[in-house]
This record gives structure tokens, sequence and C-alpha cells, in this order.
């Protein structure tokens, strides 16, 4: 009986979280070299015409028709098997367009459409060149999907003699849509530091790779690749095949593998295929239902947020229900929100937020302060708002610690629980006033935003120096290239996240209006039978 396998996993180094700066990139070009063991002959990538589209994986090459037949050839001479799959440009069927897989006929669930044996399975281990593994050691664990890059470089350049070398001839000479090799004004137009950071850090570190341990190679005992020169390019273009191809079917503690055929197929979150592994390391594509022929064969990459989608394998999904906006957590934060939203003590002085030791004692039983705090804080997914972030506020106005001491983290993270009327209206705006001040990172609206992507001149904000030579001047100017396209696409996306949190604390805030059984204060609905409520104080939130 097969078992669910592994699905297709992010670098496990989560991107960073929010901070105040947005940090450039430099732009990689893809060059690629095709070199054998006698002979070099270097090919530049060319562009993609079109970045891949919302369901599109991009796994597939732009282009003519693959050799499929002899990719399935060989998987057929490694004793795999295909019954009821074939690739196809799709031409939108899936949501998309360009290339995928689809049924080549009708098929039942449990359907065994691709069988891939273990030596179809491109990965490393003990049995490979002991220089190679030595290699693979020196990239760090959670650039993953670099130690097995290294691998399919080296296939590659044992060209036919490589038991994979049919595989390899069918992979794309260019990646659409992967932000490692954009120029700088897409980068720039990402516009979300989690991202900017993450891509950054990868430059950093194939930079560093490549100039350190790759050049050094050649010549040397060490050199797993016989004299060939490994440049950045070429394993740059390695490590966005494989992050956007590869598969972790034995786990995150073993080595990632590329599965040739399966790994053409595209992405959404209502799969009607599945990869289950088989006895003897063997893999199978199965149907996950009844699939009529022409229908295209989907997976589930994950549930991922576009943060992932969009750095590994080029694409984003509208509507995405596992994205989220990160923000990292800080009681200035929240000082900001209350300015933002105009929240103001019983005098009409703007509200102190100040880190009282009571305060900063119940944000550490939070996990926002203090030396094991994880100051990550995310608006989106099924809920929206952060119960963190809303636990944090509801602390912070509190008047005095009697409000809020012996709640319980459970207590102050229900949302749907609110302290007192006067204590929830005033964490809530707060609320409101930090999804305000994430908006307001943006260099450009959503308006803005729609407007470019529709090839409309946008429209300056108000306040904005119309025509300046400022940063906002440039966010506006047409988009040029798909690159660019995609980069406006991901900074929508969060912005939408954004506003429709907006709407969720809105509704909050009427239903705590509705909700006539609430309390006004905190101290009388905790005052215990036989005691004196808390004493209200004249001072208003922030003061004890």
């Amino acid at each position: 009986m097969p078992r669910p396998a592994v699905a297709r996993q992010p670098p496990l180094g989560r991107p960073t979280m929010r901070s105040h700066f947005l940090l450039s990139t430099r732009p990689w070009a893809v060059l690629l070299g095709d070199r054998g063991r006698h002979a070099v002959n270097e090919h530049r990538a060319a562009r993609p015409a079109a970045a891949a589209s919302p369901l599109s994986s991009s796994a597939a090459p732009s282009g003519d028709t693959p050799e499929v037949p002899e990719l399935v050839a060989w998987l057929l001479r490694s004793n795999g098997r295909v019954d009821g799959a074939t690739l196809a440009n799709l031409a939108g069927r899936d949501g998309a367009s360009g290339w995928g897989l689809k049924a080549s006929q009708d098929v039942e669930q449990g359907h065994r459409l691709i069988v891939l044996p273990a030596a179809c399975h491109l990965t490393y281990g003990a049995q490979d060149d002991q220089r190679l593994l030595a290699l693979i050691q020196k990239v760090p664990d959670e650039l993953w999907g670099a130690k097995l890059a290294l691998q399919l470089l080296s296939q590659r350049l044992r060209g036919p003699d490589s038991p994979f070398a049919s595989y390899i001839a069918h992979l794309p000479k260019g990646i659409p849509g992967i932000p490692m090799f954009f120029g700088k004004r897409a980068l720039d137009l990402i516009d979300y530091p989690p991202v900017s950071q993450q891509v950054q850090k990868r430059c950093r570190w194939l930079y560093s790779f490549s100039q350190q341990v790759l050049a050094q190679l050649p010549g040397s005992p060490e050199d797993p690749f016989d004299g060939v020169t490994v440049d950045i390019n070429a394993l740059g273009w390695a490590m966005a095949c494989v992050s956007s191809r590869a598969f972790r079917t034995r786990g995150p503690t073993h080595p990632a593998a590329m599965l040739p055929l399966i790994d053409m197929a595209n992405h959404t979150f209502a799969p009607n295929a599945e990869v289950l592994p088989l006895e003897g390391g063997a893999v199978g594509l199965f149907a996950k239902s009844k699939i009529s022929a022409g229908e295209p064969l989907l997976l589930s990459y994950g549930k991922l947020s576009n943060d992932f989608l969009f750095m590994d394998y080029g694409f984003i999904m509208p509507d995405n229900p596992y994205d989220t906006v990160q923000l990292r957590f800080e009681v200035g934060l929240l000082q900001a929100g209350a300015f933002v939203a105009n929240v103001t003590d019983s005098n009409g002085a703007p509200l102190d937020l100040t880190p009282t030791p009571w305060r900063l004692a119940l944000l550490s039983e939070l996990g926002l302060a203090g030396p094991a705090a994880n100051t990550e804080i995310n608006l989106g997914g099924v809920e929206l708002i952060d119960r963190r972030l809303l636990a944090a506020a509801r602390v912070m106005v509190a008047r005095q610690e009697g409000e809020v001491a012996g709640r319980g983290v459970e207590r102050f993270c229900a949302i749907d629980r609110p302290l007192s009327r006067e204590n929830e209206a005033a964490a809530l705006r707060i609320v409101a006033g930090v999804v305000a001040v994430a908006l307001s990172n943006f260099r450009t609206t959503l308006d803005q935003d729609l407007a470019l992507l529709a090839g409309e001149v946008p429209a300056q904000a108000p306040g904005a120096a119309a025509g300046g030579a400022g940063e906002a001047s440039a966010e506006l100017q047409p988009l040029s290239g798909e690159d660019e396209i995609l980069a406006v696409r991901f900074r929508v996306e969060k912005k939408r996240i954004l506003s429709r949190t907006l709407q969720r604390v809105a509704e909050l805030r009427a239903a705590l209006s509705d909700n006539v059984e609430l309390r006004q204060a905190t101290g009388v609905a905790n005052a215990r039978k036989g005691s004196k409520p808390a004493p209200a104080t004249n001072k208003g939130f922030g003061k004890k």
C-alpha cells in the first residue's frame, strides 16, 4: 500500500523578517556552460518570453515541444512506466499557459500514471565520487538545493556518458521568473524585504562559493569536474533547476532528488495527482481522483506562501490562502500603530505604551520579549490577524496589571474573547494602525500597482511631488518585461492581504459595538464575588 511521500519543500531557512531597510541585490545573468569532458561550448540562455503564470510551476521549458519520446524511452529502458500521462502545452487548461503534464486517457482514482525506479532519481549518495561528496559537504545544510545542484552539474559534464543524459538535455536553458536572475529594477519592484533579503542572501552565497571554492578546484586533487571550470552562472542555473523541480521523497534529513517527467506536473492547492513511494525506492505519480483524457495533471507542492513559490518556482498564486505579510514585533510598532490610528488616553493625549515591567513580563509569556523571543508576526492566512499581535495590543493598552494578570497566553490570544469593551476597542484600533503602517512601507499604493499592470500611467499619491526625481516617480514608470510584471503582481498580493486584514479588524470592531453583554471595563469584569472591582484611574490607558 503506497504511503504519502514528503512533498516538495522550500529551503530550510525561512525568509528573514521585515526590517527597516530594503537591501539591494546584484542581478545575475543565466549563463549556462554546456561543457563536456573534452570540449567547452557555451551558450547564453535567452531570457524567457513570458513569466510563469499563476498556476504554472515554470518547470517546463518554453518554446518548441521538448524531446519527450526520448525522455520516455529512457525511462522505459530503465524499467519505468508511463501509462496515461504525457507532456503537452496546456495553453491555459490549468489556469496557466505553457508546458505541463496531462492525462492521455481517462483514468480512475489510484491509477499509476508514472512509475520512476530509484535508478532514475537524480540525487547523490555514498556511491558517488568522493571528491564530489566532499564538495557537497561544504554547502550549508539549509542550502540543500545547492548540494543537489553540484550533482546536476557533475552529471551534465559527463555528457552522453551520464545515465541522466536524456533528462538533462530536456532541462530548460533559462528559468523564467526566478528572482535571483532579475534585473535591478525588477528586484526593486518587489519592495518586500523578507523576499528581497533572502534573494540577496542567496546571491551572496552563490558569489562567495563560486569565487572561494569552485574557482580554486581546476588542477587540484579535490576537483570532481576534471579540470572544467564551473562558474557562478553554471551553478546559478543548476540551483534554479533544482529549486523549481526537486522533491524530498525521503524526508528533510536525506538528500533531495529530481524526478524526471514527474517534475513536469504543475501546482495547485486542489491536486488531482500525488507522488507516492513504492517498493525498492521507486516513486509513482498516482491519480487522486478520476481524471478525464486531456485534463492537466496537477500536484500540490505544499502549503507554501507566495514568498517560496516566487523565489523557488517563479510564479505566485492569487489569493493564496497560505500567504502572509511578515512583520517584526517591537513595542515601537504598536506605538506607531496607536499614533496612526489616533488612539488617545482619557485626557486626549497620544496613548503612551511604555513597556513597564509587568507588561514586559506578559509580552515574554507571549514569546514577544526576552532572550528567547520569536518576534516574527504574520498577517494573512485564514485568520488574517496574528493572534499574538492582538494579544500584545491588549496587554499594552491595559491601564493596570490587575486587568490582565493571570489570564494566560491562550486567553490573551483568543480573537473572539475580548477582555473588555474599552480594552478591545483600543487594541483593535492599534492593530488597524499597525496594518496601515505596513501598507505605508510600500512605495506605491494598490491602485497604482493595478494601473501599472493594466499598462496605464498611475496617478501620483496625494502629497507626492509630481514629476519629481525621487523614488516614487521611478516606481511609477511603465513596466518593462515579464520579470517586472511578476514583481508587481507579487507585491499586489501582499497589499491585498493587508487590505483584507483591515476589513477583518473593521468586522471585529462592529461586532464589539453590537456585543451588549460585554463589560465596559476589564476591572469590573474580573471582580470576584465578595471583592471590590479594580479601581479606575483618571490617567487613561498606558498609566498604572
